[in-house]
């Protein structure tokens, strides 16, 4: 799924699971959390990196985003002089030299006194130098408690091989190209509006975009996709031309979206294709949220029909939703579809559930 998606952002929040989790749910059979720790901090076939945003993406693309490392290193400089938090600069040595000694630790660990006053940013200089550090590829991130990063020396986490590898591109133009196309193929389809679909460095920026897109439809890794209800050009990768004449294999399986879902990432364009309108309001003040706190999408095949949102699993207790809400297209369904849509639902309850490990909810009634 990693390899196919490239990455899956990553976000702290964890109500039902983070956002890796629940992309993760949502694709993979069987999934429980403990599969990704497991790949991430004992097996180290992933890693936490930086592409879309804070995510996780394979061991083996780790050499392929040193372009991406580098500006890292220079903004989060940028940004330590703006926040007036330079003297974390001042402590790397003394962070990497006690990480040697001792092995790996956590900012909490390193009593290193408090940075300048700031809204922003780390409180401690331990946890300033530690983020510079990361950023700049000299520390990895060992194992995680709940959110809290443990750090070690980026030579005793990733292999040789992988750290002494060569630049896989001989030019800034052979690197757009595979990150431009890495994107595409995480999204399944792209157009070249700016959005969420293109956050992260290079990918913003428009003029770039067009030439690259351009030079990608060239070679014939993309194709160019009219849809003329929409009035758009989307561009897709090119092995995605035999999906177009396939008929869709859904399952009878409603899934559950994370909010920082690849699919998802461009609001605009999921507006337009889907015509359903989302927004993740955890950061919206409560008084002025429409739904709720987090919430998730509802995908039934390939439509968008509500969201819901679920409460905290509790050990032993029935997974419990707080409140649904169901689209408009969904509750002007036919009779036969809306049978549909509740077996699909009560078994997407089911595998929700299962994921959780928690009991499956009783007595569903939808009201659709």
């Amino acid at each position: 799924m990693f390899k196919t998606l490239g990455c899956i952002q990553y976000d702290v929040l964890d109500v039902v699971g983070r956002n890796t989790d629940l992309v993760l749910q949502s694709r993979v059979q069987g999934y429980r959390r403990s599969m990704l720790y497991d790949l991430l901090y004992k097996d180290r076939h992933l890693i936490d990196g930086w592409d879309k945003e804070m995510s996780v993406y394979t061991m083996g693309d780790w050499p392929s985003f040193k372009r991406i490392r580098q500006r890292q290193k220079n903004d989060a400089q940028g940004t330590l002089r703006y926040r007036g938090q330079e003297e974390a600069l001042s402590a790397l040595k003394e962070i990497k030299q006690a990480i040697k000694k001792q092995g790996p630790l956590a900012a909490r660990e390193l009593k290193l006194g408090p940075t300048e006053a700031n809204s922003w940013g780390h409180r401690q200089v331990s946890g300033a130098a530690m983020d510079y550090l990361y950023q700049a590829g000299e520390l990895g991130v060992h194992s995680k408690k709940n959110a809290q990063k443990t750090y070690d020396l980026i030579e005793r986490l990733y292999p040789k091989k992988i750290r002494e590898a060569p630049d896989p591109f001989k030019s800034d133009a052979e690197f757009f190209e595979w990150y431009f196309l890495r994107r595409i193929k995480g999204l399944g389809a792209a157009w070249l509006r700016g959005g969420g679909g293109w956050l992260g460095y290079y990918l913003g920026n428009m003029d770039l975009r067009k030439q690259i897109c351009n030079d990608l439809v060239e070679k014939k890794l993309i194709l160019p996709l009219e849809v003329p209800e929409l009035k758009e050009t989307f561009y897709i990768p090119a092995k995605g031309k035999a999906l177009l004449n396939k008929k869709p294999n859904y399952d009878e399986t409603a899934r559950f979206i994370a909010p920082l879902d690849n699919l998802i990432w461009d609001r605009g364009m999921i507006k337009r294709v889907f015509n359903f309108e989302y927004t993740w309001e955890v950061y919206t003040p409560q008084e002025k949220r429409k739904y709720g706190y987090y919430v998730l999408p509802i995908l039934y095949k390939n439509s968008f029909i509500g969201r819901c949102e679920p409460a905290r699993p509790e050990k032993g207790k029935p997974l419990e939703i707080k409140s649904w809400w169901w689209e408009e297209k969904t509750q002007n369904a036919g009779a036969a579809e809306k049978k549909g849509m509740t077996s699909a639902l009560r078994r997407g309850l089911e595998v929700f559930a299962d994921y959780l490990e928690v009991p499956k909810p009783k007595n569903c009634t939808f009201g659709i």
